[in-house]
């Protein structure tokens, strides 16, 4: 076979060409550590690749997650534990008050600290976070959770009972956030401690009237009794059951009806329960749970007890009798206040512990995750160190035999 001159230089341009293309990848190779620089040098690598990268982002969004829940939990706990410790000042400063050899002197300087307790506990349960948001206004985390109303002197929860989770594991959520309304306004009831409004949890139930009715009765019926379940069919009968699912019924003493047909008379006369209205009217199909909370949250007790400390008559047996009771049932809502603030802490550390856990899974998932990718991406620098070197020597025999075969010509033996 004849092989010309042409034929001759441009394989050796090819081989050249080809030695250099591959010594200039190698060299690539060592540069960034990597073996796979693009899915063509190996497909099923590059897949495999792709694959624990996007496992490393999303656990590193989970890792993130965890600070951003264990920056606001620490910050709620924190905030907690002071409105404890006023909490604590507040029962001591009640015991005090009780003393019946203080003068009214004593008493206003007492009244005194307590308003200056309001303060800061109005301060703490509206303390907000790196973001701006309010720590205890549930979902509404732009809203002020508690404000002074000038119209009845008391301070009102303005937020919502939801809590916000964040993802911090595959199949880990965690709540990041909590509601005032669980940690500060779910109070049990004190029997004769329920002077305004009870909070309703119940679509069907329009209204709640005391005016009308024993507001001491009712709050002893729902300390024994509640909370209450209350359904109405298809049929629209309405019926309700206790925390026992025991029937409410006509046959209580307290019960005055029960089993409205609302299909046929929508608009039934109330049903009244230990002398407390509840309006059914137009209730539809479903289940309902109706039970009661005391509103004297903790702002409002100190108010109870400032008023007390105040304005109380001592010129009169009745009136130091009265002083009694009244700061009993303050002593009684504190306690009340501080079991609801011990199971708050409880929960906020129980979830820090929760993340400190999930967090050393995704480092550890993280670290294996990475050995796993660079199993299949990342050089090993022996075999890509000898390969660069072989194919460094292959080059420089390509230039150097083809600058001996270029002057192999017939011309010079002529």
């Amino acid at each position: 076979m004849r092989i010309s001159t042409q034929q001759i230089f441009l394989s050796n341009i090819d081989n050249l060409n080809s030695s250099s293309a591959a010594l200039f990848k190698t060299q690539q190779q060592l540069s960034t550590g990597k073996r796979v620089l693009q899915p063509s040098d190996d497909p099923l690598a590059s897949a495999q690749i792709q694959k624990f990268k996007k496992e490393i982002a999303r656990t590193e969004q989970f890792s993130a997650n965890i600070e951003v829940a264990d920056r606001r939990l620490s910050l709620e706990e924190t905030t907690i534990d002071q409105i404890n410790n006023l909490s604590i000042r507040l029962k001591e400063l009640t015991l005090q008050g009780k003393n019946g050899v203080l003068s009214d002197g004593d008493r206003s300087s007492i009244a005194s600290e307590v308003g200056e307790i309001v303060k800061s506990l109005s301060s703490l349960m509206n303390t907000k976070d790196v973001q701006g948001e309010y720590l205890f206004a549930g979902n509404k985390g732009f809203t002020q959770p508690y404000t002074y109303n000038q119209s009845n002197g008391r301070y009102e929860f303005n937020g919502d009972d939801g809590q916000r989770y964040l993802q911090v594991g595959p199949e880990n959520k965690v709540a990041s956030t909590d509601s005032g309304f669980d940690i500060f306004e779910t109070v049990p009831v004190v029997p004769g401690y329920i002077e305004a409004d009870l909070t309703q949890t119940v679509s069907m139930v329009s209204n709640i009237d005391i005016d009308g009715g024993d507001a001491e009765e009712f709050g002893e019926y729902m300390a024994a009794h509640g909370p209450l379940t209350m359904s109405v069919d298809a049929a629209g009968l309405l019926t309700v059951t206790d925390k026992n699912g025991q029937f409410v019924t006509a046959e209580d003493p307290a019960v005055s009806l029960n089993g409205y047909d609302l299909s046929t008379n929508p608009n039934a006369p109330t049903l009244t329960i230990a002398g407390v209205e509840l309006d059914v009217s137009g209730a539809n199909e479903g289940t309902a749970t109706l039970d009661v909370f005391d509103q004297h949250n903790i702002l409002n007790t100190a108010m109870d007890l400032k008023e007390q400390l105040e304005t109380a008559d001592f010129t009169t047996e009745s009136g130091k009798e009265l002083f009694n009771t009244k700061m009993d049932q303050i002593l009684t809502n504190l306690s009340g206040i501080e079991e609801l603030n011990i199971s708050a802490r409880t929960s906020i550390g129980g979830r820090i512990n929760t993340l400190e856990q999930q967090l050393l899974v995704n480092e550890d998932y993280i670290l294996f995750t990475e050995e796993a990718r660079s199993s299949f991406e990342d050089m090993d620098y022996n075999e890509a160190i000898s390969m660069f070197s072989l194919q460094e020597t292959a080059l420089e025999a390509s230039y150097a035999s083809f600058a001996a075969i270029k002057d192999l010509s017939l011309f010079n033996y002529l």
